[in-house]
C-alpha cells in the first residue's frame, strides 16, 4: 500500500505544487494565459483540495477502524478525522464559487468549518500524547516535555508579532481581521502539540513512525504559510499571492494526507 500510495500521490502533489508556484512566478508565460488560464487554475486547486483533503479523512477513520475498541490511539484517529472532515466542508462551500470562477466570500458560512477544525485537530494531537504515554512509549520526563513545550510556544509567540503586524495595520472590518489573525494564531497553536508528538517519536529517528509525524508537522507548517499569506491577501489586497496560497494549501493537505496514509500502513502491515 505505501509503494503504490507514493508513485500516484507524492509525484501528483509536487507537479500540482510547481504548476501553481510556476503561475505565481511566471504570470505572463504562455501556458498561464491559454492552456491553464487563471479560472481553470482556481478551479483546478478547488479540486486538488478536496480531493486531500478527503483522502485524509478517509485514511484517519481507516486508521482508526484499524485499531480495537480499547486501543487509547483509536479517539485520537476519530478526532483527526473530524478535524479533517471539518476542513473538507470548508473547502466545499467555497468550491461552488471556485469552480464556477466566481470570487468567494470572506468571511463566509466556510469559515465556521475552517474554525471547528482546529480544536478538533489540537485535541487529536493532545490524544495521541496522552495515548502513546499510556501504550508505554518513552515520552519523556515531565521537565522534559515541559521545556519542548515551552520553546515551541515561544517559538510562535516570536513569530506571531512580525506575522500579525501587516493584518493588525491593515483598515479591514472587524471580522475580517479578526478571522484573518486567528488562522495563523490557531495554526501556530496546532504547532505545539506537533513539536512535542515530534519530539517523542523523534527517539525512533530513522524508523517509519517518526517519519510519518515528520509528514504531518511539514503539512501544518504549510498550513500556516498558507493561513499567513490568505491573511496578507486579505489585509494587503496583493493579488499576486493568490497561486502561492493555493501552492502552499495544496502541500499542506498533501503531505498531512500522505503522513496519515503511512500511519495505515503501518497498521495494516
Amino acid at each position: 500500500m505505501t509503494r503504490a500510495a507514493d508513485r500516484v500521490l507524492l509525484p501528483a502533489l509536487w507537479v500540482t505544487t510547481f504548476v501553481f508556484v510556476g503561475w505565481g512566478l511566471l504570470p505572463r508565460a504562455a501556458l498561464y494565459t491559454t492552456l491553464l488560464s487563471p479560472a481553470r487554475l482556481v478551479a483546478l486547486a478547488a479540486l486538488a483540495k478536496l480531493t486531500l483533503l478527503l483522502l485524509g479523512t478517509a485514511w484517519s477513520w481507516r486508521s482508526r477502524a484499524a485499531l480495537e475498541a480499547g486501543n487509547p490511539v483509536r479517539p485520537a484517529w476519530t478526532l483527526l478525522a473530524a478535524g479533517l472532515l471539518s476542513n473538507f466542508l470548508g473547502q466545499a462551500l467555497l468550491a461552488r464559487y471556485q469552480l464556477a470562477g466566481e470570487p468567494s466570500p470572506f468571511p463566509s458560512v466556510a469559515d465556521v468549518f475552517y474554525l471547528l477544525a482546529y480544536p478538533l485537530i489540537g485535541a487529536a494531537l493532545v490524544r495521541f500524547i496522552h495515548a502513546y504515554d499510556e501504550v508505554g512509549l518513552p515520552i519523556g520526563t515531565r521537565a522534559e516535555r515541559s521545556v519542548t513545550l515551552a520553546v515551541a510556544a515561544a517559538a510562535c509567540a516570536a513569530l506571531a508579532v512580525p506575522v500579525l503586524r501587516p493584518v493588525l495595520q491593515a483598515d479591514l472590518a472587524p471580522l475580517d481581521e479578526a478571522l484573518s489573525a486567528a488562522y495563523p494564531l490557531l495554526d501556530m497553536a496546532l504547532l505545539v502539540p506537533l513539536a512535542l508528538l515530534l519530539r517523542i517519536t523523534w527517539r525512533f529517528r530513522g524508523g517509519q513512525v517518526a517519519t510519518a509525524w515528520v509528514v504531518v508537522l511539514s503539512g501544518f507548517v504549510f498550513m500556516c504559510a498558507g493561513d499567513v499569506l490568505f491573511a496578507y491577501l486579505t489585509a494587503l489586497g496583493k493579488a499576486g499571492l493568490d497561486p502561492f496560497l493555493h501552492a502552499a494549501y495544496i502541500v499542506a493537505y498533501g503531505l498531512v494526507a500522505a503522513g496519515v496514509r503511512r500511519h495505515l500502513a503501518l497498521m495494516l502491515s
